[in-house]
């Protein structure tokens, strides 16, 4: 009972916390409408601070991280089964491991102010885009 108690507590709290979120997105209009992912374009990028911009990337390599961790866990319980094992990770997520190997987020960073700066024309291009597309792709295709 307690546990239930405190899980509607803190989805209740997370519902309030994201009221004001909600409330600016609706404000942004059509903008609101499309993918978040779409919304971070070099535009935005070249205004965020160095800050923001690390913070972005740990959401990134966290998110891949757990994808990471929990595809080790079910290939681990295949193989404890005896199941061939399942690989989950997605191209992005194993391109991203490879091609970042013993990169920093600030060299991530500089890599993608870069590539904005050379082409001022790609500025309405998204983020992800930029990453998957022109740094990624291109180191894993020399490995």
């Amino acid at each position: 009972m307690k546990k239930s108690v405190l899980s509607l507590g803190l989805v209740l709290a997370l519902v309030l916390a994201c009221a004001p979120v909600r409330a600016a997105e609706v404000a942004v209009g059509d903008v609101a409408q499309n993918n978040p992912v779409e919304q971070l374009t070099g535009n935005v990028w070249q205004k965020t601070s160095e800050t923001d911009k690390a913070a972005f990337l740990l959401g990134v390599e966290s998110a891949i991280t757990v994808e990471y961790f929990v595809n080790a866990k079910l290939v681990e319980k295949a193989a404890k089964s005896g199941k061939k094992p399942a690989y989950t990770l997605s191209p992005f997520e194993k391109g991203w491991m490879n091609a970042f190997k013993g990169v920093n987020r600030a060299e991530i960073i500089t890599m993608v102010d870069q590539w904005y700066a050379a082409n001022p024309d790609g500025l309405d291009r998204p983020v992800m885009s930029v990453i998957w597309y022109e740094l990624i792709a291109p180191r894993i295709a020399k490995k």
